[in-house]
């Protein structure tokens, strides 16, 4: 028996127990904004990786880490997103040393595939010091693999703000990192989670998710023009039905799918109230879903059978929510149409306010923002309101081109409160119109539409300021 190997994990042990008990984040707050934040693909590894318990707190409160590494040490950089001097992070921490934990591999259950990692805690820190926002907490293992993962700090009130919310149902659905998500790997949907579990790090993105390719173009827009976003996740607009009162502006990013049937309704009141929806994507509010305990807590389960036939919850099941006769349109005023779609974006008002200042014309058209999925105003529409579609554009739906005369809309509504609503209907809106992977003039379009809209959104209901007669 190697007598040493026993001391050493008992050492180990002994040193992270003494980490934990007390707040992590040592390092001094740099303050300084850095275009060296991100992670190059070169350096994200699945050996390196955490999560956090919980991922969206009040200032003040303590969050456990969860984190993998094969041997050596980690440290724990604390970045806060936005615009900071030209770049989309600040360096607000950095944590001494921590010794890594090759952590277990998942357990998987039979009957719904769900796969969760029962982790020992590696660390404990306090969020006292850190100002509301989201934030990227990059792990560095000693090897130089990196990967991130996504905290939010909330306001005490919402009051006035524009909230942004941060997908955390949709990450959950793609993530692969054990194996398996919500449409099976390698797509054999047989073969999917029908539970899955937030225990576990994400596989997409750097270990952000949906985050930087569908709203940190968002969040940096915002920050930039001084609007002061807030932030939330929609598991706590699920679960806190009171978090939305009195906020100006409601925005959700580019992908933003899977919703429960009580963030859809905490949404829809905040509308009923005068708060303005703004949907920046396509394929919004599709898949319905319902939250469940783990072993570490409330609310870090998420079941999507995606059959009514095989949910063992039949007054309750998770199917699209269109099925339950509750479609994506009365939030929205859009359905989902298809993937993958191609086409021109084609202008239908060019005088509506969003457009000001850029002198376009009907029919004028612009390449690079339609797709990969789209969303369209169905005729009739069950939004409740009067509606106009700023853009009609038709496109070419489907692998083999199997929805003829499609079209995908941009969606501008007013409902009885005055609140509006914005739907874009096409995800490339934020992933490639605000990143400039487009032509100039389609940047220019993209980029003066939504600073129109964030700005004209955060003064109060669009209904009121820009009524559709």
């Amino acid at each position: 028996m190697n007598f040493a190997k026993p001391f050493r994990n008992l050492l180990v042990a002994f040193l992270i127990a003494a980490i934990s008990a007390s707040s992590l984040i040592t390092g001094s707050a740099q303050a300084n904004p850095t275009d060296l934040w991100k992670i190059s693909d070169a350096n994200f590894k699945k050996d390196t990786a955490g999560y956090l318990i919980p991922n969206s707190v009040m200032p003040g409160e303590k969050v456990k880490i969860y984190a993998t590494c094969p041997k050596g040490t980690f440290t724990l950089q604390i970045f806060k997103m936005g615009y900071f001097d030209g770049v989309g992070a600040q360096l607000v921490s950095t944590s001494s040393s921590l010794p890594c934990i090759s952590q277990t591999p998942a357990t998987v259950d039979d009957i719904t595939n769900m796969h969760e990692n029962h982790w020992k805690l590696s660390t404990t820190f306090d969020t006292k010091d850190l100002a509301p926002g989201f934030y990227l907490i990059r792990i560095t293992s000693s090897h130089g693999h990196q990967s991130f993962i996504n905290l939010v700090v909330r306001d005490q009130s919402r009051v006035g703000r524009m909230v942004i919310s941060i997908p955390t149902l949709t990450d959950a659905a793609y993530n692969a990192w054990n194996g398996v998500d919500a449409y099976g790997n390698p797509y054999h949907f047989a073969n999917r989670a029908r539970v899955i579990s937030l225990d576990q790090p994400n596989s997409e993105s750097f270990g952000t998710g949906k985050y930087l390719l569908n709203i940190q173009p968002l969040v940096e827009l915002a920050d930039k023009l001084d609007l002061n976003p807030s932030f939330v996740t929609d598991v706590d607009i699920a679960t806190k039905p009171k978090i939305l009162t009195g906020a100006v502006t409601f925005v959700s990013g580019g992908h933003d799918e899977y919703w429960t049937l009580e963030e859809r309704q905490a949404v829809l009141k905040a509308r009923e109230s005068g708060t303005n929806l703004l949907f920046f994507g396509a394929n919004v509010e599709y898949w319905r879903v319902r939250l469940s305990q783990s072993p570490l807590g409330s609310n870090r389960r998420m079941d999507i059978y995606k059959k009514r036939s095989e949910d063992p919850n039949t007054s309750a099941p998770t199917t699209r929510f269109r099925n339950l006769n509750l479609p994506e349109q009365v939030l929205t005023g859009q359905m989902y149409r298809c993937f993958p779609a191609t086409g021109l974006f084609t202008i239908a008002k060019p005088n509506l306010f969003i457009f000001q200042g850029l002198n376009l014309h009907l029919g004028d058209t612009f390449a690079g923002i339609l797709g990969p999925e789209v969303d369209n105003a169905p005729i009739p529409n069950s939004f409740d309101g009067k509606y106009v579609l700023a853009a009609k554009s038709p496109v070419t739906c489907g692998r083999y081109k199997e929805k003829p005369n499609a079209y995908s809309s941009f969606f501008y509504g007013v409902s009885p409160s005055g609140a509006g609503t914005i739907s874009v209907g096409t995800m490339d809106w934020v992933t490639r119109g605000l990143t400039k992977e487009v032509p100039g003039d389609s940047y220019k379009l993209v980029l003066q539409t939504t600073t129109k809209i964030l700005q004209e959104s955060s003064l109060g209901p669009l209904g009121q300021l820009h009524p559709i007669n």
